[in-house]
């Protein structure tokens, strides 16, 4: 087939798979303090400056395998249902949060992009971006299909929509429970939908 990888590109992409999840293992062992960029390479028996060429720092290579885990787990279905499908993902985006081994290795690279701007730069270019990127995506087609009004611009939307579970999640006590989501999104509904939303027969707000 014309578009086949060939096979160098091929074993390339499984050996990129191979040092992000040796670094996701590696940093839920030791944590963001332990981890380097030397230790990975040693885990995944490759030398560091193959690492150091694609990855200058330990939380460029950390933030792309946190997000090759967010991209394969944790994507937007697309059922028709805007509302069910931005529930759905963030229910599911708030229970990775508090576990590993996206939850407490992304709360180290958030305290150390406080005081880091290479690291606060690489946080929002390599994460924080694609998740606002893919919540666009998603609403941007509901809009399309006329689920969202048609004269607003959604890209401060859906900001606000990330921005404001992440802010709630990493910076106070308060819980990101179904409550909050429905809550949220209850007001995304009524200041974008295009139409009142019936309740399903049978559903129950949590």
């Amino acid at each position: 087939m014309p578009n086949e990888p060939s096979e160098p590109r091929r074993r390339g992409a499984v050996r990129t798979e191979a040092l992000l999840q040796v670094t996701l293992d590696l940093a839920a062992e030791v944590g963001y303090a332990g981890l380097s960029i030397e230790a990975i390479a040693r885990r995944a028996e490759v030398g560091k400056h193959t690492v150091y060429r694609r990855w200058p720092t330990k939380a460029a290579l950390l933030l792309d395998a946190l997000h090759r885990v967010w991209a394969a787990d944790l994507d937007y279905r697309d059922t028709g249902d805007v509302h069910a499908d931005l529930r759905e993902q963030f229910v599911r985006s708030v229970s990775a949060l508090v576990r590993p081994p996206i939850g407490p290795v992304y709360r180290a690279v958030i305290a150390e992009a406080q005081s880091d701007p290479a690291a606060r730069a690489t946080l929002d270019e390599r994460f924080l971006r694609g998740v606002e990127r893919s919540t666009l995506e998603r609403i941007t087609r509901a809009q399309g299909t006329g689920e969202l009004r048609a004269d607003v611009d959604l890209a401060f939307a859906a900001e606000v929509l990330c921005g404001n579970l992440y802010y709630r999640h990493l910076l106070t006590d308060r819980p990101v429970d179904e409550a909050a989501i429905d809550g949220l999104l209850d007001m995304f509904m009524a200041a974008y939908g295009s139409r009142a939303r019936t309740r399903r027969p049978g559903e129950v707000r949590g």
